[in-house]
């Protein structure tokens, strides 16, 4: 995942009075480091790191780097993924985007897929460069959890550089061990004597032998300091070795003697704003300077100032930086206040939403805040929600009573923090208050979005409360929203599925049909006030209780409905969970073909770029696929890893942790699946989840000859799924369950009645057969593919790739073009029937072709 950029090798055209001596033995060392996986740099300031790894990385033309430049405020793990993903997104916006879709990779299960992506990234070939600068401003322990895990599993075509005032925190120590790690120190990157002539001869600066003796006494190569005494020999043509003293004794006197001749000046109060904030992109800089004259001052100040070409802005010395902070003082509170709200504005516009926040809170512009919190996903992030929930906490309690959008938002950010109750204390109390105040527009717009919520909220606590009067809510926020202005926008329109359509918690009888109907009495008021929210949602939830009833006729009836009307709306999610309800039905049938072409439906979704979930949701969809043929080594690699937290239904781990539990127990880890569902005993979950979970539990017991624990775990599965007649989960492991059936008709202790144990029975040996069937079917159709026949130069490449050779390397071993090793790869793909150099790795191995 890394940027595909062009260096520009006329960068100080921009900057004529800028000299950048080129050190051979310094390029030469740093060719070397880079055919490591990791070079770590190292030094104090002043000694020119930065500078020396973008000079090398500017004649890397071929290559694909990306620059990230960190601050102390990338220690929150949010705004360091929304820095870490917008800078992908410079040149590849699609992975950018999938970046933001996973989110900070804070488990192994997001960094999996954050490990998935960028191996498909780096498939492209050619040499791959990621650096971080700054390291050591990082000391969040889950940042640096993340730079461990990438720094042990960097692809071979990928160097990672890490440019840092001290020794990286992070645990290296394998890499170290496997000689995979290059360090350079503060040593290497000092001027040697030879190198301190070179740069003087570049500056056309006439020295002695001694004064070069004398230099490099005096500095021991620093090149903050050989670089200032450059500039001090430019205006006095004298090197006085009292200068240096004085420079090591107060820096920022000399660079208040250069800043003294613009103080008061235009540029001046341009640099102290400019100060202010992190970010420098030039296109933000063009905003505040006002006037093009002010720019091309700015490239003058080159001493202290430079244009990256990497990442598009402007970057300031730190210490002429520190040295303008002092100054801020001298700015009025309105170019403060301008100051942070164009910087709030150009944050907001390029996705950088922490520090969009930020500055907008300095700004005091809060109606903005509240405008990004309801526009995006911001609860989909804990630390984002948090920081949100700590501005709101301290905006003047006067502009949050003013503003009618914040009691939703508020609402909106406690669910998002799991505050459950807390918000629904919370929805009371601002419907009291608010409905207590005169009608106005806005008030009824407050009191909309306060209806919304607790709308939403009464809905999603149905597994806790077992009621379902959550139409009652969704009515009142029709009726204000009919006498509000009130317009919606951004994803609050439409509706996530959760882990199941259906919330319902109970087994009592008749609950999951109570749920339903207030689903249809609040759909209509959902989807007039809502652009659609919710529509489709009713007959998918039926559908889904006809399918678990295993009524398929009519659930498939149901769901080609609940297509149709999410698909009129743009209800992506219902959607999706309907293709995949659709797919079990087809395979129930024992119609491949039909599962197949209604996974491409799936896959279709993963065009539309507005779905947030679309790639978890089609890799469940997929998941769902290969679990109805066992084949379970073909799930998506995230979806093997650890259980998920447990967390509230209408949250997608939950329907990760279902593909996981089924992964688990076809991969025969039953001791592993009934320590996590010993776990989740007593929590909170919906109906359909707690009996499929109850029927793994009784068939991993009986794989583990725990016979009579099995026979008492069916029999509790019995009766929480009797009194709405559910019975698909029982059938769905056909085979296991035939077994353990029988065992239970055999014996004595067992109390669910014979008919019922005999139905199951002859269902599960019915789909049995039809599951042999489709595999043998599946497994037919593959057939011709089961060979593989690769050329003896297919053979050599694929080898050469194993070893971690890339595309260029193996043409000059080889002898023959890049061109000709990307054909050749290009036919090996093809032949095993992969799209990456992971999978193609895989399968040949796998197959034995290498």
């Amino acid at each position: 995942m890394f940027i595909n950029k062009s260096f520009v090798t006329n960068a100080d055209a921009l900057h004529p009075r800028s000299v950048y001596l080129e050190r051979t033995r310094l390029n030469k060392l740093l060719e070397e480091a880079v055919s490591f996986p990791l070079v770590a740099v190292y030094a104090g300031s002043g000694y020119g790191k930065t500078r020396a790894i973008y000079s090398f990385l500017q004649k890397h033309k071929a290559s694909n780097t990306a620059w990230i430049q960190l601050s102390d405020r990338d220690n929150s793990v949010t705004r360091f993924w929304e820095n870490y993903a917008n800078t992908i997104s410079l040149n590849w916006p699609d992975v950018g985007a999938r970046l933001r879709e996973i989110g900070f990779p804070e488990t192994d299960e997001a960094f999996s897929k954050y490990s998935e992506q960028r191996l498909r990234t780096l498939d492209d070939g050619g040499k791959f460069f990621l650096v971080y600068d700054d390291f050591h401003l990082i000391n969040n322990p889950a940042v640096l959890r993340f730079f461990d895990m990438a720094a042990n599993s960097i692809p071979h075509n990928s160097t990672t550089i890490l440019i840092s005032r001290t020794v990286p925190e992070i645990n290296i120590t394998g890499l170290m061990l496997l000689e995979r790690v290059f360090t350079i120190h503060e040593e290497a990157l000092c001027f040697t004597e030879s190198e301190l002539r070179e740069y003087f001869d570049l500056l056309a600066l006439s020295v002695t032998r001694q004064n070069i003796r004398d230099i490099y006494d005096d500095t021991r190569g620093w090149a903050f300091a050989i670089n200032l005494i450059g500039r001090s020999l430019s205006q006095n043509k004298k090197y006085e070795r009292y200068a240096l003293v004085a420079m090591k004794e107060n820096i920022s006197n000399l660079i208040e003697s250069e800043a003294s001749s613009i103080k008061g000046s235009p540029l001046w109060y341009f640099l102290l704003r400019i100060s202010l904030i992190d970010h420098l992109a030039a296109d933000l800089i063009r905003m505040l300077a006002d006037d093009y004259a002010l720019i091309k001052e700015l490239n003058q100040m080159n001493a202290y100032i430079r244009y990256d070409f990497h990442q598009g802005a402007y970057m300031i010395h730190h210490l002429f930086k520190e040295y303008l902070r002092r100054h801020q003082r001298m700015l009025s509170e309105d170019e403060r206040r301008d100051t942070y709200n164009k910087a709030g504005q150009w944050c907001e516009n390029n996705n950088y939403h922490t520090d969009a926040l930020a500055y907008y809170e300095k700004a005091g512009n809060y109606e903005a805040i509240m405008w990004i919190v309801y526009l995006h996903n911001i609860q989909a992030s804990q630390d984002m929600a948090k920081y949100v929930n700590e501005i709101f906490e301290r905006m003047p309690k006067e502009i949050a009573d003013q503003n009618p959008l914040f009691p939703f938002l508020n609402l909106k950010i406690k669910s998002g923090l799991g505050l459950l109750r807390e918000a629904s204390a919370a929805a009371e109390q601002f419907a009291n208050d608010y409905e207590a105040r005169p009608q106005s527009p806005d008030n009824n717009r407050a009191l909309a979005g306060i209806y919304h919520g607790w709308a939403v909220l009464r809905m999603i606590l149905s597994p806790y409360t077992h009621e379902y009067n959550f139409d009652v809510y969704f009515k009142k926020m029709r009726e204000f929203y009919d006498r509000s202005p009130f317009q919606s926008y951004g994803r609050n329109t439409r509706q996530a599925v959760g882990s199941y359509a259906l919330f319902v918690g109970t087994n009592r009888a008749g609950a999951p049909d109570e749920y339903i109907q207030a689903l249809k009495r609040a759909i209509p008021h959902s989807a007039h006030a809502l652009n659609g929210n919710l529509f489709g949602m009713d007959d998918l939830a039926q559908g889904e209780l006809y399918f678990y009833q295993k009524n398929m006729d009519d659930a498939e009836r149901y769901f080609s409905m609940a297509l149709d009307k999410a698909r009129s709306r743009g209800q992506y999610d219902t959607q999706s969970r309907t293709l995949q309800y659709q797919m079990l039905i087809s395979f129930s049938r024992g119609d491949i073909e039909g599962a197949k072409d209604i996974l491409k439906q799936s896959h279709a979704l993963l065009d539309v770029k507005d779905y947030s979930n679309r790639y978890e949701s089609y890799d469940i969809a997929l998941s769902h696929f290969y679990i109805c043929l066992n084949q379970p080594e073909k799930i998506p690699d995230w979806l093997k890893s650890d259980f998920a937290k447990c967390v509230h239904p209408i949250f997608m781990e939950n329907y990760v942790n279902r593909i996981r539990a089924q992964y688990r127990y076809l991969t025969r880890q039953y001791n592993t699946l009934l320590a996590f569902l010993e776990g989740v005993r007593g929590s909170h979950m919906i109906l359909y989840c707690k009996i499929a979970y109850k029927v793994l539990e009784a068939l991993s017991l009986y794989h583990l000859k725990r016979k009579e624990e099995a026979i008492s775990a069916l029999t509790e599965a019995y009766y929480m799924a009797e009194p709405n007649k559910i019975i698909v989960p029982f059938t769905q492991h056909s085979k296991d369950m035939r077994t353990l059936t029988g065992a239970a008709l055999r014996s004595e202790k067992c109390t669910i009645p014979r008919p019922w144990l005999e139905e199951v029975n002859r269902k599960a040996s019915a789909f049995s057969r039809r599951q042999n069937h489709m595999m043998a079917e599946n497994k037919a159709a593959g057939k011709d593919g089961d060979a593989i026949v690769l050329t003896n130069r297919e053979k050599v490449v694929l080898e050469d790739l194993a070893q971690g050779l890339s595309r260029t390397e193996i043409a000059a071993v080889q002898n023959i073009s890049v061109n000709t090793v990307k054909m050749v790869i290009n036919s090996i793909y093809d032949k095993l029937r992969v799209t990456s150099l992971h999978d193609a790795l895989r399968v040949a191995i796998s197959k034995k072709v290498i």
